[in-house]
C-alpha cells in the first residue's frame, strides 16, 4: 500500500525527498532520478515526460534502463507497467499538492490575509502551531497519530470558538466526550474553572447535561437496562459474560424523581423474585402519607453487575444492570426465579450468561446449591432439562466429583468474601479450631509478632488483631510465603500452618490472575481434601475426645464449659460449602473448555466473583469531590452517581475498544499498569487440556493433602473406616454430606412467597383504581398563605403539574411539589457514619 503525500511535500529534497521516491516508487525509480539529478519535489515537477529520457543511449543510462523497461527486436523502448503506473501516481499526488497550494495563495491575496514576517514575529504562537501541524502531518503519514489526533481536532475546536461569539461556540464529538470525562473525574468546580479562564474550550455543564449527561445511560430504580447491555456486549464483539450482585448499606431517604414521577427510597417489593418498576407512583398526598407510615424504607441497595468475557488483553469494564432499594427480606427461590429471569433475558438478545456469583449470604448459598444440585435439589423447577443448559461429560469413575452433567449456569460464591470468612473465623475468640491433635490458633501469630523480626515475615499487631472483618489485604499478608515460612519455627503450629495453606490456596485457585488453569484446579481441590478429611475426623471423634484434646492443647477455651456442638471444631458451614462448590465449578468449566462448549478466554476465573459490584460501590463513595468529606448516598443518590460513572466506562470502552483517529487515553494506577502486563499471558493455550490431566491433578491434590495431615492424627481414623483409597474416601463423605446436608425446596417458578406476596405490595388493577377514591389533603392548622423557603404555589403551568400534588391550606387550593411533600413527612433525618466499620454495625 502506497504511503499517502503529506501536504508539505513540497518542502522535501535530498535524502527526505529520496526517501519519499524509494517509497512510493521503488530503488530503480530512484536510481534513475539521481542519474538525471532530480533532487526535490519541485525539481520533479519540473520536469515533463520523465520517462522520454530513457530513450536516450547514454553509458550512464544503460544499466538503468533495463530495469524499468523492455527493449523489443525493432528498437522501442516499453517502460514496465508497474513502474510507470507507480512514477506518474506519484507526480500525480504531487502536482494536485501543488494546484491546492497555488490555490491557497490565491485566496489568501483576494482576501488580503498576507501575514508579514513581522506580524508572525509578533504572534510567535502562529510559527508553534505551523511547526506543529507540520509534525502532525508527518506523523499521519508514518500511522503515529494516536496520541497527537485528538490534540489536533482539540485545538482546531478551540481556535473555531474563539473566532465566534459565545452564544455560537461548537463542539465536537470528541470535545463532548473529553468534557463529559473530565466533568466525571474533576468534578464541577474544577470543570468550571478549566472553562472560565479558557474560553471556547468546554461547552458550559447546562450544555453538557443536555447533550451528553441526559441524553443516554439513564439508570432508574429497579429498571433492567438489557437493551443497553446489548449494545455494550456487541460492541465488545462478544456474547458470553458473568453476572454478580451484591448490595451495600445507604442513607434510608425517599426522594421524588421527576423522570419517573416516582418515589424513590422505599423497599421495593420483589414478584417472582424480580423487583416491581415503578411501584411507588401517586397523585396523591394521603397514599404517599399512607406510604411513609407503613411501608419500610430501604437500608440497602442491591446491584446486578454485568462482566463481559472476551478475548481482549484489556479487561471490559463491568456494566451496571439493575439497582434498587431492598430491605433484602426473601427467600432462596426468589433468588433463583430473578436469575432464572435474567438468564432467560440475555438469552432472547444472544447474550450467553455463563454464571452468577455472590458474596456468600445464607439465602443466597442455599439458592447455589438448589440451582448446581450440591445436596439440594428443586423437584418442580427442572433447571438441568432446560432446552439451553450446558451439558458435558463426566466420567463415571469420577466418584470425588458430587454434582450432575448438566447445569443451565454455573455458580461461583466470592473467593475474596471466602478468604475473609476464613480469616475471621481464625480470630474468633469463641471458635476453637482443632486438626487432629494439633491447634489452629491466631496466638501462633501473636508469637511470631513477638519473637520474631519483623523483616522475616511483614505482620504488624493490626494484622492480626484488627477491628475491620473486611480488610482484605490483612488476609492477604497473614498467609504469605513469608509468614507460612516463619511459622515453622514456633511451637505447635502445624495446625495454623495448614489452615493460612488452606486460605492462600483458595487464593491462588480462584484470585491470583497469573496462576495457570491447572495450578488453579490443584489449589481448588486442595483446599476441598482439607476440608474433607478435617470433616471427616470430626465427625468420627467424639465431644469427650475433642475436649480431652482441647485441654491437652492449653487453649483457653478449655478451662471454660464444655463444648456441646462440633461446629465450633470446623471452619463455618457456609465457608466449607463455598469451598466445595466452587471447586466443581471450577471442574465443570474447564470441561466446558475442553469440550469447546466455552471459549478458552471464559477461563478468566479472577473474573468471575461479586468484586465488580464491591468496585462500584468504592467508585460511587468516592464522587463526592476533592472538598466533601460525604462518602455515603442515599438510593436517589447512589442512582445520579453510577449514571456518571456508567456514562464514563461508556466513553472508555469507546476508546479502548473500537478503532478511533481521535481516542482519549485515560490514567492508569501503576499498580493495575503492572497487573495488565503479566495479564496479557493468562488468556492460555486451552488445547492440550484433557480428561486425563484433570484426574492426575486431582489425585496429587488429595495425596498432598493426605500427607499434610498425616501427622495430625486423622488418617488414623481414616483406617479406622477401612477406607483404603481415594475413592472410597469419597464415597464415604458423599454419603455423609447427603445425611448431614440433603435440602429441597418444592416451590414453583412462578409461585409467590408468603413473604412476598402479602397484600401491600400487590398491584393488580383493582388495587391501583381504588388509590384514586383518596381525597385531597387539607392542613386546616396552617395559619398563613403565604409560605416562603417551600415550593407551595397556588397555580402551576400544566406541563409541571405531574410534579405536584393538590392540597388545601387554610381553606384555598394550593400545589406542593412532591419532593416538598417527602420533607414535609420527613419525622427524622437517617445518619449513616462515614466509618465503614460502624455502617457494618449500622447495617
Amino acid at each position: 500500500m502506497y504511503r499517502t503525500v503529506p501536504y508539505n511535500v513540497l518542502t522535501y529534497s535530498d535524502n527526505k525527498f529520496y526517501q519519499l521516491v524509494e517509497e512510493r516508487c521503488g530503488k530503480d525509480v530512484l536510481e534513475f532520478m539521481k542519474i538525471l539529478g532530480i533532487s526535490s519535489a519541485q525539481s520533479l515537477l519540473g520536469v515533463e515526460n520523465l520517462l522520454n529520457w530513457l530513450e536516450f543511449n547514454t553509458e550512464q543510462l544503460r544499466v538503468i534502463k533495463k530495469k524499468l523497461a523492455f527493449q523489443h527486436d525493432n528498437g522501442f523502448l516499453e517502460v514496465k507497467w508497474g513502474i510507470r503506473h507507480s512514477l506518474e501516481s506519484f507526480i500525480q499526488d504531487l502536482q494536485q499538492i501543488n494546484n491546492d497550494h497555488q490555490y491557497s495563495i490565491e485566496l489568501i491575496s483576494s482576501e488580503h490575509v498576507i501575514l508579514s514576517s513581522r506580524f508572525l514575529e509578533k504572534h510567535s504562537i502562529l510559527k508553534s502551531l505551523v511547526h506543529l501541524y507540520e509534525i502532525l502531518d508527518d506523523r499521519s503519514t508514518e500511522n503515529q497519530s494516536e496520541h497527537v489526533s485528538f490534540l489536533a481536532s482539540f485545538l482546531d475546536n478551540l481556535s473555531k470558538n474563539l473566532c465566534s461569539s459565545k452564544n455560537a461556540y461548537r463542539h465536537n464529538e470528541h470535545i463532548l466526550q473529553f468534557a463529559t470525562a473530565f466533568y466525571i473525574l474533576g468534578g464541577r468546580m474544577a470543570y468550571e474553572f478549566i472553562r472560565l479562564n479558557i474560553p471556547g474550550i468546554l461547552p458550559s455543564i447546562a450544555t453538557l447535561h443536555r447533550l451528553q449527561l441526559g441524553k443516554e445511560l439513564r439508570i432508574n430504580e429497579a429498571e433492567f437496562r438489557f437493551d443497553h447491555l446489548m449494545k455494550h456486549i456487541n460492541s465488545l464483539k462478544t456474547t458470553i459474560a458473568f453476572v454478580s450482585e451484591d448490595c451495600t448499606t445507604v442513607i434510608k431517604k425517599i426522594s421524588y424523581d421527576t423522570f419517573t414521577d416516582s418515589f424513590i427510597g422505599f423497599s421495593i417489593p420483589l414478584k417472582n423474585g424480580i423487583p416491581i418498576k415503578l411501584h411507588y407512583q401517586t397523585d396523591y398526598f394521603e397514599q404517599l402519607r399512607q406510604w411513609f407510615a407503613n411501608e419500610d424504607r430501604a437500608p440497602l441497595i442491591n446491584i446486578h453487575m454485568i462482566q463481559p468475557i472476551t478475548q481482549n488483553d484489556i479487561v471490559p469494564i463491568p456494566f451496571l444492570l439493575c439497582a434498587y432499594g431492598t430491605t433484602n427480606r426473601c427467600e432462596s427461590i426468589d433468588i433463583i426465579r430473578r436469575w432464572l429471569w435474567i438468564f432467560e433475558e440475555n438469552w432472547s438478545r444472544n447474550i450467553r450468561i455463563v454464571g452468577f456469583s455472590t458474596d456468600g449470604d445464607p439465602k443466597y448459598l442455599r439458592a447455589m446449591r438448589l440451582i448446581t444440585g450440591w445436596f439440594g435439589s428443586l423437584p418442580n423447577i427442572q433447571l438441568n432439562s432446560h432446552k439451553d443448559a450446558f451439558h458435558i461429560n463426566i466420567p463415571k469413575e469420577w466418584n470425588w466429583y458430587f454434582l450432575g452433567d448438566r447445569h443451565l449456569f454455573l455458580c461461583f460464591q466470592d473467593a475474596t468474601h471466602l478468604c475473609t470468612k476464613l480469616r475471621n473465623r481464625l480470630l474468633s475468640r469463641t471458635a476453637t479450631l482443632i486438626v487432629g491433635h494439633n491447634g489452629v490458633s491466631i496466638d501462633h501469630l501473636s508469637i511470631l509478632i513477638r519473637k520474631v523480626s519483623k523483616l522475616q515475615h511483614g505482620l504488624l499487631k493490626s494484622d492480626i488483631f484488627l477491628h475491620d472483618r473486611q480488610n482484605f489485604n490483612a488476609c492477604v499478608k497473614i498467609c504469605s510465603d513469608s509468614v507460612i515460612k516463619s511459622l515453622v519455627n514456633v511451637p505447635d503450629s502445624q495446625g495454623t500452618i495448614m489452615y493460612l495453606r488452606l486460605i492462600r490456596s483458595i487464593m491462588i485457585a480462584y484470585i491470583d490472575k497469573e496462576t495457570n488453569l491447572m495450578d488453579r484446579l490443584y489449589h481448588a481441590w486442595f483446599s476441598v481434601f482439607i476440608c474433607r478429611c478435617w470433616y471427616f475426623w470430626l465427625h468420627n471423634t467424639s465431644i469427650d475426645e475433642l475436649d480431652t484434646a482441647l485441654s491437652a492443647l492449653n487453649h483457653p477455651t478449655s478451662k471454660r464449659q464444655k463444648q456441646c456442638s462440633k461446629n465450633q471444631f470446623f471452619i463455618t458451614n457456609n465457608a466449607y460449602y463455598s469451598i466445595e462448590i466452587n471447586a466443581h465449578q471450577l471442574t465443570y468449566l474447564i470441561l466446558l473448555v475442553i469440550e469447546n462448549k466455552l471459549p478458552r478466554e471464559a477461563t478468566n476465573i479472577h473474573l468471575f466473583s461479586s468484586q465488580p459490584c464491591e468496585g462500584m460501590f468504592r467508585s460511587a463513595r468516592s464522587m463526592s469531590g476533592a472538598f466533601s468529606s460525604v462518602v455515603n448516598f442515599s438510593v436517589q443518590e447512589f442512582l445520579h452517581r453510577v449514571q456518571k460513572l456508567s456514562i464514563l466506562n461508556s466513553i472508555k470502552t469507546k476508546n479502548e475498544f473500537t478503532s478511533n483517529n481521535c481516542s482519549l487515553q485515560f490514567p492508569k494506577h501503576h499498580k493495575q499498569a503492572k497487573k495488565f502486563k503479566s495479564f496479557t499471558s493468562t488468556i492460555q493455550d486451552t488445547s492440550f487440556l484433557n480428561i486425563k490431566m484433570i484426574e492426575t491433578v486431582v489425585s496429587r491434590a488429595f495425596n498432598d493433602a493426605t500427607n499434610l495431615l498425616f501427622g495430625f492424627g486423622i488418617t488414623k481414623s481414616i483406617n479406622e473406616e477401612k477406607l483404603r483409597s481415594m475413592n472410597e474416601f469419597n464415597d464415604y463423605i458423599k454419603q455423609l454430606l447427603k445425611t448431614k446436608m440433603n435440602s429441597m425446596d418444592f416451590s414453583d417458578l412462578l409461585q409467590e412467597t408468603d413473604e412476598i406476596s402479602n397484600s401491600k405490595y400487590d398491584i393488580d388493577k383493582e388495587e391501583s383504581e381504588t388509590t384514586e377514591t383518596y381525597s385531597k389533603k387539607s392542613f386546616d392548622d396552617v395559619q398563613t398563605e403565604t409560605l416562603t423557603g417551600v415550593r407551595v404555589f397556588d397555580t402551576v403551568q400544566p406541563e409541571f403539574i405531574k410534579s405536584y400534588f393538590e392540597i388545601e391550606i387554610a381553606g384555598r387550593k394550593k400545589f406542593i411539589h412532591k419532593q416538598t411533600a417527602c420533607w414535609l413527612l420527613t419525622e427524622q433525618r437517617s445518619i449513616l457514619s462515614n466509618d465503614r466499620l460502624v455502617r457494618m454495625i449500622q447495617k
